[in-house]
This record gives structure tokens, C-alpha cells and sequence, in this order.
């Protein structure tokens, strides 16, 4: 027994790496660009803020060996983002319910994140915050309090959280990383990529 389709994959062929909390997989809409990976916890909890502390330290050697790997690989740096869980009165941007952080080789997303956030403050009553971070403390602080959150790290290693009080649109940050690929595939549901996910496995198979 599983918890969700998305947990399920640490039982499929797909899976490169495992810890005793978190299994890497590359993503099944993976929109053309090799090396696209998820990092998913085990357990289900709805977020990253969610990862109990005693999980933190080998959450963030993952990350780091993930970040590495993609490096040695691709010669890329990583941008890090997650949608956020569904909690509150705002819809996440996620599509489905169980922490994963997404990985992708060397696009960044970071501008047309705040251009898009500034112009969705033109509707009445919106309002944003976005803080510096180190990790995924202040995002636990948010989920406690039943609060989401959008969280990205971008190519230079700079961990950015925001909170807002509006919905994002299904898969918000895939849509951008999309637009980066000149692709409108951006819905992993409708189109998956096994052509890019086996040439992801079969480059990364045994890297870790």
C-alpha cells in the first residue's frame, strides 16, 4: 500500500537515489530538459515545511548531493523550487498533495516570479511577502500556523519564501520553467516525457 501515485514511485525502475526519509526520481513532464528531478519524502506530509527536524539534516545532505550530481553532470547549477502545500484559503500551485522539491538544470526562474507576483497586486486586497531564507524553518513556522508558501533557490544559491494571501495557478512555477523551453507541455498530467526520462536515468543511473 501507498499513500499517493507520487509516493508510489519509489517502488518504480525510475527511482536513482534513496536515504532512510527521501528517494530522487526524475519527473515524469520533464518538458525536455534532462536532469529534471524530484526529491520526495517518504513519509506523507503536504510540504518540505511539513519534514520533521530530526529529518532536517539528512533533507539538506540530499539536496546538496542532488545540487552536486546535477553539477558534475550537466555542468549546470540547480534551481530548487516548491509549490507550496494546500493549506489556508490559497490554492498552492501543486498538483498533487506529498512533499517534493523540484530540480531543474540551469534555468532560472526568479524574475519571472516577481514580475508575475508584482502583477498580481493589481487586483484589490492582494498582498505579498518574500524573505531571504536558510532552509525550511520559517516555512514549518507558516504550515503550523496554517499558512502556505512558495519557496525557490535559484542558480547562484539563494533560498527565497514567500507567502501571499491569493491562489497560484495549477503547477505555477512549471508554467514558467516551460516558457524558458519554448514549451506549452507545462501540465505533466497530459504530457509526460519518457523520452527525456530515460535519457535521465540512463545518464544519472549509478551517479550517486
Amino acid at each position: 500500500m501507498t499513500c499517493c501515485e507520487l509516493g508510489a514511485a519509489l517502488y518504480e525502475e525510475r527511482l536513482l537515489c534513496e536515504t532512510p526519509n527521501f528517494f530522487v526520481i526524475p519527473t515524469l513532464g520533464s518538458l525536455g530538459i534532462e536532469g529534471y528531478l524530484l526529491i520526495v519524502s517518504k513519509e506523507h506530509y503536504l510540504g518540505f515545511g511539513m519534514i520533521p527536524p530530526k529529518d532536517r539534516s539528512e533533507m539538506n545532505e540530499l539536496i546538496n548531493d542532488v545540487k552536486k550530481v546535477i553539477s558534475e553532470a550537466y555542468k549546470k547549477p540547480s534551481l530548487i523550487f516548491e509549490h507550496g502545500p494546500r493549506l489556508g484559503e490559497t490554492e498552492s500551485g501543486k498538483s498533487i498533495d506529498h512533499a517534493h522539491l523540484h530540480v531543474v538544470p540551469g534555468i532560472d526562474i526568479t524574475n519571472d516570479w516577481a514580475i508575475d507576483m508584482m502583477g498580481r497586486l493589481g487586483n484589490k486586497g492582494h498582498f505579498y511577502r518574500v524573505e531571504r531564507v536558510e532552509g525550511f524553518e520559517k516555512a514549518r513556522e507558516l504550515c503550523e500556523t496554517n499558512r502556505s508558501y512558495l519557496y525557490v533557490e535559484n542558480l547562484e544559491g539563494t533560498q527565497l519564501l514567500s507567502e501571499q494571501n491569493f491562489h497560484r495557478p495549477l503547477q505555477y512555477f512549471r508554467k514558467m520553467v516551460a516558457s524558458h523551453t519554448k514549451s506549452s507541455n507545462w501540465n505533466w498530467k497530459k504530457y509526460r516525457d519518457e523520452k527525456t526520462l530515460e535519457k535521465t536515468v540512463l545518464h544519472l543511473r549509478n551517479k550517486f
